[in-house]
């Protein structure tokens, strides 16, 4: 059971073409076949192997060659069914008492890098039966997402010199992947190819549109690739453009874009609405609320950033994308609850229309803010984004991304984010879904005290306060624009430090990892479960 990827189509070129089917026996067309092994494993246990694979499997473990560490792949050229020489690739996935779904993803990630290498085009693997205490659709999952996900590579603007100087042309070729597993369990596992497939696919879509650079996505052009995407996903759209968002009094994302006078700022709304009755939540059910920053360029504004990374900017875009993969995923797993997603887009420019440090300006719900740093804007676009949207949708919770402060990365360094909001059973839902995503969150407070740093002498609030509690003043801000009775469910995801990477990690690539993705379809799909 194959399954498309919108990764292959004319919107989203990507170097790597994969497909990915099950069968319950080994494809005599394989040029290499890939087992997981445990860390210390004495004996190897492989099912339908050539002689020769299975004591060549044997003869790597007992010298040592392969050590089943956690990505560690080891390999070697042996005959195989039909006397066809291939690629034996021993995959090491950790102690046994360890292994989750992130070892596997991992794992799945090394073999991908470690195929790709080896110039393999057809590589069949072997699901594990019992890996650590995974249920094998868990396996499934985790091998799938971690080998689509290392095969990404953003090349859009690779030219024909990059491409032959680095010898990518072979890379460009399709890979054609199948995961070997009993014939009794293959509904199931194509359940989870599918599944997988979908979820990558959407973190794949955010990863791209993160990665293309300012001036090719702006906000105008941001709102047009989301209706190609809704076009694609069965999702509606709705885009407040710069006069609509003057007339609802959005002082905040109108301030942000108006240094930007040719890309001005853009409220894009995805809405994804099941078939009524599906679960008991039917049309007119409370949806889900996700909100993402979308700056598309932040120079800092007229508080300008240091020049040596700004480049990196295009990365601030990354919360917005996290939302756009989530939207996709959900629609295309057709899951029985309602979900809006808002792209709340602007560019931060400095021109004589930029807004400035001292201005005082009046957010969509009345709230007044007093600028007292331009740098600080993604909180302004978020801030109508949630009080308009909790407004218009009413939704039962509400989660927002964005690449927020620097402090966060400060504090929890770049594998985490932070979050904070107003419910602690909302909280346990989030981190369940980050667990169940291989995300890794923790939760900082927000209170009377950091909300008393946010005060201003000229206005109801700052958007920037004092040097302390850095990355609690983001969410401190926020915490003004969802109902202060605590009466609508809300969390902030600040992702700064994880959005994008600047060295390669067991599944990405340098440059943007779309995460959150995961973790946002994870909490909709247990939501959607709930009876």
């Amino acid at each position: 059971m194959g399954a498309d990827s919108i990764l292959t189509g004319p919107m989203l070129p990507t170097s790597t073409r994969v497909s990915i089917s099950s069968a319950a026996a080994l494809p005599p067309s394989a040029d290499a076949v890939a087992i997981f092994i445990e860390e210390k494993a004495k004996v190897f246990d492989g099912v339908a192997l050539s002689s020769a694979e299975r004591s060549a499997a044997q003869r790597l473990i007992a010298a040592g060659v392969a050590r089943g560490k956690a990505k560690e792949v080891a390999a070697d050229l042996v005959e195989g069914t039909g006397k066809k020489t291939r690629h034996l690739m021993l995959v090491g996935i950790g102690r046994r008492e360890k292994v989750t779904t992130e070892t596997i993803r991992q794992a799945a990630g090394a073999l991908a890098k470690s195929a790709r290498r080896r110039r393999v085009k057809n590589v069949a693997i072997i699901v594990p039966v019992a890996a650590g205490r995974l249920p094998a659709s868990s396996a499934v999952e985790a091998i799938v997402s971690g080998f689509l996900l290392a095969s990404f590579k953003y090349e859009e603007h690779k030219g024909t010199a990059s491409k032959k100087n680095e010898g990518d042309e072979e890379e460009a070729q399709a890979v054609q992947v199948t995961l070997v597993g009993s014939a009794k369990q293959r509904k199931a596992t194509d359940a989870a190819i599918n599944r997988a497939r979908i979820i990558a696919d959407g973190q794949n879509f955010a990863r791209t549109i993160a990665s293309r650079p300012g001036n090719e996505i702006n906000p105008p052009s941001l709102a047009k690739v989301a209706q190609q995407l809704a076009k694609e996903a069965g999702l509606k759209t709705r885009i407040l453009d710069e006069r609509e968002l003057k007339r609802l009094g959005m002082g905040g994302i109108l301030a942000v874009g108006a240094g930007s006078t040719l890309t001005p700022p853009r409220m894009i709304v995805l809405e994804y609405r099941p078939k009524s009755g599906a679960n008991g939540r039917g049309k007119n059910s409370r949806p889900l609320l996700v909100v993402g920053k979308a700056i598309t360029f932040d120079t800092g504004g007229i508080s300008i950033k240091p020049a040596d990374k700004m480049g990196k900017m295009i990365f601030d875009k990354c919360g917005a994308m996290a939302v756009l993969g989530l939207m996709y995923a959900v629609a295309k797993m057709k899951l029985p609850i309602g979900v809006v997603g808002i792209l709340s887009s602007a560019e931060n420019h400095i021109s004589e229309s930029a807004y400035r440090p001292g201005d005082i300006l009046k957010m969509y719900n009345g709230v007044t803010v007093e600028v007292t740093n331009t740098d600080a804007e993604g909180r302004l676009v978020l801030g109508d984004a949630l009080a308009w949207g909790i407004e218009t949708y009413k939704p039962a919770a509400v989660l927002d991304l964005a690449t927020l402060t620097g402090g966060v990365v400060v504090a929890l360094g770049k594998s985490m984010a932070g979050v904070m909001g107003n419910s602690n059973a909302l909280f346990a839902e989030v981190q369940t879904a980050a667990d169940r995503a291989g995300e890794k969150i923790w939760r900082l407070p927000i209170g009377d005290d950091q909300r008393e740093l946010m005060k201003s002498d000229f206005a109801d609030i700052v958007n920037s306060g004092p040097r302390e509690a850095h990355p609690l003043q983001g969410g401190a801000f926020l915490s003004y624009f969802v109902p202060q009775d605590n009466s609508v469910p809300w969390m902030h995801l600040d992702i700064a430090g994880v959005a994008d990477t600047e060295k390669e990690l067991p599944y990405y690539a340098k440059g943007a990892t779309g995460w959150g993705v995961r973790t946002l379809v994870e909490w909709v799909s247990e939501r959607a479960e709930e009876k």
